[in-house]
C-alpha cells in the first residue's frame, strides 16, 4: 500500500514535526534529531501502520458505505468489522476502538439483527 501525500500535506507535516523539535530543544535532550516526511510513503518498511479507510461508517448511505452497527448500507446480511470503518486514522493504535466497535456490531446482530434480520438503520 503506499500514500502519495500532496505538497500541503508535506508542508503540515513539516509545520508539526518543526514544532515537535521545539519543544523537545526546550527539555535540553541529549541528543535529537528530525526526520521529515517525504512522499511517496510506502508501508513496506514499517509493516505494523495501522492504516485505516475504505468502508467509511455514517448515517447516509451515499457518503458511507456501513452504517452505525457496521452493517452494509447495499447488503444487509453483510457487517464489517475493522478498521476499515474509520475515514482516517484519528490516533496512533485503532486496536481498542475496533474492538469496541465489533462489540457493538456483535451486540446489534445477536439482538437484533438475528431476531429482525434486515436493515438495522433505515437508509
Amino acid at each position: 500500500m503506499t500514500f502519495d501525500f500532496s505538497k500541503n500535506d508535506l508542508d503540515m507535516s513539516k509545520y508539526c514535526t518543526d514544532r515537535a523539535a521545539d519543544i523537545a530543544k526546550h527539555m535540553n535532550p541529549d541528543k535529537m534529531g528530525t526526520n521529515y516526511r517525504k512522499g511517496p510513503y510506502s508501508i513496506v518498511p514499517y509493516q505494523t501502520t495501522h492504516t485505516t479507510g475504505g468502508t467509511i461508517m455514517g448515517a447516509d448511505p451515499t457518503t458511507s458505505a456501513v452504517n452505525r452497527y457496521l452493517q452494509s448500507w447495499d447488503v444487509p446480511n453483510v457487517f464489517v468489522m475493522g478498521a476499515g470503518a474509520f475515514p482516517q486514522n484519528p490516533s496512533h493504535n485503532p486496536t481498542g476502538t475496533v474492538g469496541a466497535l465489533a462489540y457493538w456490531a456483535a451486540d446489534a446482530i445477536t439482538t437484533k439483527y438475528l431476531k429482525s434480520p434486515g436493515r438495522l438503520v433505515p437508509s
